[in-house]
């Protein structure tokens, strides 16, 4: 299969990259991220629990459109360098 075949197909992940499983500032970052939302699933009651799980849907929501975003400018950019070296 073409690139373009498995980016169509779904069979490349940005996520599942080796570069970012290896990456420690991702997997100190994770960490960090992790050991926080733990302190604060033990401090906080009922209520504040279900706004903070809102929060972090909200959250993830908005990087996954960040990143898309910025994953369709790179890709215009490099099609644009493409062209420019034909």
């Amino acid at each position: 299969m073409t690139v373009l075949e498995n980016l169509y197909n779904g069979n490349i992940e940005q996520t599942d990259s080796e570069s970012l499983k290896n990456n420690m500032r991702y997997k100190e970052g994770l960490r960090i991220v992790g050991r926080l939302q733990e302190k604060m699933a033990e401090t906080l009651n009922e209520e504040q629990t279900e706004i903070f799980e809102k929060y972090l849907t909200a959250a993830n929501e908005l990087s996954i459109v960040i990143n898309e975003e910025t994953f369709k400018t790179g890709y215009r950019l490099a099609t644009q360098i493409m062209i420019e070296c034909m």
